[in-house]
């Protein structure tokens, strides 16, 4: 009982089309009947006898797989198609498996893929919207990604054309980099757990943890930063100091128009304004980085406010 409980969990990983070993005579999508014989399998060289132009060229994937590889399994034309002597020998659309018309396709694509980490997929938001396999997938050919994904992310990836960017234009990465669009996790990202650990995944020269943390590091990258592309430098959600100031105002340099006799209460600590009566202005005209240059988080401590060494200035 226990081996068969094991062989039933097995199955599904194994490369194995429907009506592969002939366990139905007709495949989803074909139509059945009590009088004719069923289909057999009949090799890609009849297939192309009228259809030479989906000849799949060798860099595509389904092409490169091989009978020794899935022994025993189905491959080529009729792998996904199904069995075709019928469908030759009387050329009815129906008498074969048509991806053309449509509410079959993700069936037979996971008859393979479901081991892909696919489990998921009914509950993706991509699944849930009615997009197929095929809308995003060229069967016969290959494609490129942006390109696929544009056809409905426009928007989005529209923000690749601001001046500060992720380098999916340079080719040094693509939308599967952070997105894994067959999950039904949040955003389709490619992380279960914090957002902060799939920038990790490239950024982790940042993590920390240091001694002396930025808040935003820890808590969520989006305070600070844009995902896909920002007009500000190092996608940036707006420039130094503006950025900066949405948090950390009132600062002792930019938060008072004081003279240069006067003193302000800093950190508990009374000290005059360094700047004197242009303090607002030079804030405004200078970048908190030119200071405060470890943004992320140092473990070197920086006494710009006496007592604290947060100011993460080495």
């Amino acid at each position: 009982m226990k081996l068969l409980k094991g062989l039933a969990w097995f199955t599904p990983l194994i490369f194995v089309v429907n009506g592969a070993l002939g366990g139905e005579d007709n495949p989803p999508g074909v139509e059945s009947t009590s009088t004719e014989p069923p289909s057999t399998y009949v090799g890609d060289a009849v297939c192309l006898e009228c259809h030479e132009d989906h000849a799949l060229p060798q860099e595509q994937i389904h092409a490169r797989i091989r009978s020794f590889e899935v022994q025993g399994r189905v491959v080529g034309c009729e792998g996904c198609h199904g069995p075709g002597s019928r469908h030759a020998e009387e050329a009815e659309p129906d008498l074969i498996r048509s991806f053309a018309a449509g509410g079959i396709g993700d069936e037979a694509c996971l008859t393979c893929h479901r081991v892909k980490g696919l489990p998921q997929w009914p509950a993706s938001t991509h699944a849930l919207e009615s997009v197929g396999c095929a809308d995003c997938h060229a069967i016969h050919s290959t494609s490129e990604p942006m390109n696929t994904c544009r056809t409905c992310h426009g928007e989005v990836m529209a923000e690749f054309e601001l001046p500060s960017h992720h380098p999916l234009p340079e080719g040094k990465m693509d939308c599967a980099s952070c997105h894994d669009v067959h999950n039904a996790r949040e955003a389709h990202l490619r992380t279960a757990q914090r957002l902060n650990d799939l920038c990790f995944d490239c950024h982790a020269s940042i993590e920390g943890p240091f001694i002396f943390e930025h808040e935003p590091v820890q808590e969520d990258c989006r305070t600070c930063h844009l995902p896909h592309g920002a007009v500000a430098d190092n996608l940036l959600t707006a420039n130094e100091p503006t950025l900066c100031l949405q948090c950390h105002e009132p600062h002792f340099h930019s938060g008072y128009r004081a003279s240069e006799d006067d003193e302000v209460d800093v950190g508990g600590i009374e000290r005059g304004n360094p700047f004197g009566t242009e303090g607002m202005n030079i804030a405004f005209t200078t970048s908190c980085t030119q200071c405060h240059s470890q943004v992320h988080g140092s473990d070197l401590p920086s006494q710009t406010v006496p007592g604290q060494g947060r100011g993460l200035s080495q």
